[in-house]
């Protein structure tokens, strides 16, 4: 046994049997179909890449649109600022109260809490005329006749030379007891 390296070459190594060329034959048509799937693969991510692009392209014009509109915002609101605040101040934030009611933020000196006047509470006033009562307003509503809405009570008001608002006759309408009834339009409705 000791000199014999080579095996001899048995009918099944050599040559093929059906069984093989089947397989073989399987391979190559499976081969053709993994091919289509493939190709069809492609199709479709080439079509997919192409609306992405469209997609793109469309993004990038309504960025530049979008980018002209906050431009347009601003500059209007910078011109309305300009108008709506000359000689108006706005509120000062000085510091915010924590939970414990201490307050943290803008620190003050006592030197300067001592030289400084004391802050005057400004009074609004009465945010209504003082013509304009809840009996007033009650007139009012039994004159029209029937149901009025608030604005139309406040036409009514101010055509009669006092300056009233629809907010201002909804909160004396229902201080003067009229009842409230909401129309079919969806207003609110006095009537008394």
């Amino acid at each position: 046994m000791g000199g014999c390296t080579h095996m001899a070459r048995t009918r099944s190594s050599t040559a093929r049997s059906p069984r093989t060329t089947t397989r073989a034959r399987r391979d190559a048509t499976q081969g053709s179909v993994l091919v289509q799937t493939a190709e069809r693969m492609v199709g479709q991510i080439e079509a997919l890449v192409g609306e992405i692009e469209a997609l793109r392209a469309d993004n990038e014009g309504l960025r530049a649109e979008l980018k002209d509109a906050v431009a347009m915002l601003e500059r209007a609101s910078r011109a309305l600022g300009d108008a709506g605040t000359a000689g108006r101040r706005g509120r000062r934030r000085t510091g915010a109260a924590d939970a414990d009611g201490t307050r943290r933020g803008v620190r003050r000196s006592a030197v300067g809490r001592a030289a400084a006047a004391p802050r005057a509470r400004r009074t609004r006033g009465r945010a209504t005329p003082e013509g304009v009562t809840p009996q007033v307003v009650h007139a009012v509503i039994a004159k029209i006749g029937g149901e009025a809405t608030a604005a139309e009570i406040a036409a009514e008001i101010t055509r009669n030379g006092v300056p009233v608002s629809g907010r201002a006759v909804r909160f004396l309408a229902e201080r003067a007891g009229a009842q409230t009834v909401v129309g079919e339009d969806g207003q609110r409705r006095y009537r008394v």
